[in-house]
């Protein structure tokens, strides 16, 4: 769910002009320093080219010129490093969440400049339109040197979002048929991209985290409810109609009557969300509780509460197992608040996977040197930084051609 490229495409030798303009941008945000022979000689295009291509890129602030390179044996003039240029362009990401809306601003180098960020006390759809718009123009005031420089807006919610940018449905905040872009697009003249959190968060970890060298990944994002992302040839897989991953419903056990508005009784989205875990965990304690509660219960070594994650442990490897041995991702990461619990019931949770997967994980995933689980270095901005990352990734594609690894 996202506008057209941020640079306009023509045809003919302007589009060919325009697939070198990413080929060697994408070039140097892989590989720093590199010189425009090592860039001629890495891509096959001729000197020439890459001199008119670089010579564009510099004018327009995205590449920079550093110190000349070392002379190679033969003699000759030795080249000039180039690479990207941190405040050549920024990305806005904004991220409506179940209790807070919150706005980040990354540069090219990625890196976070700023993060505002707001609880949510109305879930009227014009409400939070209006709150995350005033976040996004206070966050540009008090930045007015990158405001210059902005290519876009990445917005990312939880639900299930079409093509057109229109929730079809949000639990939490009981959304239905809001459209998104139509609301911010009255408000917001930069380019908007839109898709759903777990998306996103997928998005991030190809382009910026810890799965930049994976072919294929499953996102597994751990809040209120469960939602995935699924990244085959750095590319989100959407199925038909842009809701693939929407993993909520698949049913784990079917005699358990616990349902939330998250997924119907005995789903995934209902016992393995925080939403169910904590109404287990209430019904347990007989009182409201948070998660930071069941956290210090787990610290404390409360057997009952050891015994309720351990039961959440089983239904997240099953689940989890279910959908690696339909997609056979190379990598797998897991994110979110309720990551939080992962390390109480890490060992668990991989004896369940290798034993819940085809052939006993003797092939398919953990059969690969490569293969394995971790969780997201980016934490709770997960979803704010996937945000920045649909604009960010703008830079590095042209429709229905990706050259993010060359």
């Amino acid at each position: 769910m996202k506008t057209n490229s941020v640079r306009t495409l023509n045809t003919d030798s302007s589009l060919l002009k325009q697939i070198n303009y990413v080929r060697i941008l994408g070039l140097l945000r892989c590989n720093a320093g590199l010189s425009r022979a090592e860039i001629a000689r890495r891509t096959g295009l001729t000197r020439s080219t890459v001199t008119v291509i670089t010579a564009e890129l510099l004018a327009d602030g995205l590449i920079r010129q550093g110190a000349a390179m070392a002379s190679q044996p033969g003699g000759g003039r030795p080249g000039m490093e180039l690479d990207l240029n941190p405040d050549g362009a920024f990305f806005i990401g904004a991220a409506i969440e179940a209790d807070h809306i919150k706005v980040a601003e990354l540069n090219l180098a990625a890196e976070m400049k700023a993060k505002l960020s707001m609880p949510l006390t109305d879930t009227d759809p014009d409400t939070v339109i209006s709150q995350l718009v005033q976040l996004i123009q206070q966050l540009r005031r008090a930045n007015p040197f990158s405001s210059q420089r902005l290519r876009g807006i990445g917005l990312t919610t939880p639900g299930t979002i079409n093509r057109d940018g229109v929730l079809i449905r949000v639990p939490g905040l009981n959304w239905h048929g809001v459209n998104l872009r139509k609301y911010l697009e009255a408000h917001v003249t930069l380019p908007l991209f839109i898709d759903n959190d777990a998306n996103s968060a997928a998005l991030a970890e190809v382009y910026l985290g810890s799965a930049v060298q994976s072919d294929s990944l499953l996102f597994l994002l751990l809040n209120e409810g469960v939602g995935s992302g699924i990244v085959i040839n750095h590319r989100i897989m959407r199925g038909a109609n842009g809701t693939a991953g929407e993993v909520c419903e698949l049913m784990i056990d079917d005699q358990n009557l616990i349902g939330s508005e998250y997924g119907q009784p005995g789903s995934f989205g209902a016992l393995v969300g925080k939403a169910g875990l904590l109404k287990q965990y209430q019904q347990q304690v007989g009182k409201m509780a948070e998660l930071s509660d069941l956290i210090e219960a787990l610290n404390n070594e409360d057997k009952d509460a050891y015994n309720l994650v351990s039961q959440w442990a089983g239904r997240l490897g099953q689940g989890l197992a279910n959908i690696i041995n339909i997609i056979n991702p190379e990598r797998i990461i897991l994110g979110g608040s309720l990551t939080a619990l992962l390390p109480y019931i890490e060992d668990q949770l991989s004896q369940i996977l290798t034993s819940e997967l085809l052939g006993n994980g003797e092939f398919g995933f953990f059969s690969t040197p490569n293969s394995r689980w971790n969780i997201s270095e980016f934490g709770e901005d997960a979803s704010v930084i996937g945000g920045a990352v649909l604009v960010y990734q703008s830079l590095f594609q042209i429709p229905d051609l990706v050259l993010l690894n060359l």
